[in-house]
């Protein structure tokens, strides 16, 4: 039996259609704005709050990094980077050290005045010829005296730069050889050689004032620094003033034999006393001979010493030790090293130092006859180098700490 057609629902019958929204009230409504837009946009907020925060602190930081940077920059201005070998080298600004010397040689120094005293009393004495220390080791080729002054720049840069320019506006040329292992210069950390901020300047300063400049050679004492090769430091020191525009033509040895038991000079080949092997404070042997003067474009040794062909090995060893007298300031002493030297003799006839405040010795040897004169005046230096009878050849040997004030 078949089954009845399906009745369509009538009106009473049908649902009502689904309400989307139900009844909306004032309070349902901004529930569903606080749930639809107010919740995200104060997690927007918080998320900007946070970046902005960061931001704070980044600032903050990169304020903190500006204040370092600044001061390094400071720093760096009062800094001199150079390279050795591989390494970058800092070298720090030393700011006390003229008072420094000025403490130290308060006692012992003259008056600036007593240089302008030497140098134009020099210059009013007739048949004498001023020439720079590279030419006094040639023959001499006029009936004149041959006078060099020989600045040994040991502590006081400042006044030797001075001495250079009197003597640039005078006219009389002027040899300085500055310390390479003085403070002024620079000093070792390690085995790293850090100059100072200043040299430069000075360099190109005495290059502009038209004097001779070389080094005061202290390889030996770079020597005693362990891990330090003197005679690479000396080699080094040289093609570095060069390459600043210094036409380096020689050195002039610092110290003196006691000190280290071997002359500076005898890093040189050809120089070398006698047959003996010094060692450093370390036990390691010096380097004697360790240099050739050609290799490097050395014409002279500013100390203009020759080895004696007829050392006596007793004497030489004995004058080596006795470092207790060895003081330019000890008369007897000065007498031994200037006039009957046991290790070497000298390519000058005379040589006179000035040693303390108004305090010359003179030395060496005359008509082949020894000759001392200690306890001299500046008004006595000058007396006697207008007495003295042409040719003669004469190294005048100045400390510009002496002469400062």
């Amino acid at each position: 039996m078949a089954e009845p057609a399906a009745q369509p629902p009538t009106a009473a019958e049908t649902p009502p259609p689904r309400r989307l929204i139900h009844h909306l009230t004032p309070r349902s409504f901004f529930r569903g704005l606080r749930r639809l837009i107010v919740r995200p946009a104060r997690a927007s907020l918080e998320r900007i709050l946070h970046v902005t925060d960061r931001f704070q602190q980044l600032e903050h930081r990169i304020q903190i990094l500006d204040r370092r940077l600044a001061r390094i920059e400071d720093t760096v201005r009062q800094l001199h980077i150079t390279p050795v070998g591989r390494h970058e080298i800092v070298a720090r600004d030393m700011r006390n050290y003229q008072q420094q010397v000025e403490a130290n040689y308060a006692d012992l120094s003259d008056s600036f005045d007593a240089y302008r005293q030497l140098v134009d009393g020099l210059i009013r004495i007739d048949r004498q010829m001023i020439i720079p220390a590279c030419e006094l080791a040639e023959p001499p080729t006029h009936d004149a005296r041959r006078l060099a002054l020989r600045h040994d720049v040991d502590a006081d840069p400042i006044t030797a730069l001075r001495m250079a320019r009197f003597l640039a506006r005078r006219g009389v040329p002027g040899s300085f050889y500055l310390l390479h292992t003085a403070p002024y210069y620079g000093e070792f950390h390690g085995h790293l050689f850090i100059r100072t901020p200043q040299l430069p300047r000075w360099i190109r300063a005495f290059i502009v004032a038209g004097c001779e400049l070389g080094v005061h050679n202290d390889a030996l004492g770079a020597s005693q620094i362990p891990g330090v090769n003197g005679a690479h430091v000396l080699q080094t020191e040289i093609q570095w003033l060069r390459s600043l525009g210094a036409p380096v033509k020689g050195t002039a040895a610092h110290n003196s034999l006691p000190v280290y038991g071997a002359e500076n000079y005898e890093v040189f080949v050809g120089h070398r006393l006698w047959d003996r092997t010094p060692t450093s404070i370390t036990g390691e042997p010096l380097p004697l001979e360790a240099l050739s003067e050609a290799e490097l474009g050395l014409t002279y040794e500013g100390t203009f010493a020759l080895p004696r062909t007829d050392v006596d090995t007793h004497a030489a060893d004995a004058f080596a030790r006795d470092r207790a007298a060895a003081d330019i300031r000890n008369p007897a002493w000065m007498q031994t090293y200037l006039s009957a030297n046991p290790v070497c003799r000298w390519a000058v006839d005379l040589q006179i130092w000035i040693v303390a405040r108004n305090r010359w010795v003179i030395g060496g040897s005359l008509d082949r006859q020894p000759l001392f004169i200690p306890d001299l005046s500046l008004a006595d230096v000058l007396d006697f180098v207008n007495d003295l009878t042409p040719p003669a050849n004469v190294l005048i040997v100045l400390h510009p700490e002496y002469m400062r004030q």
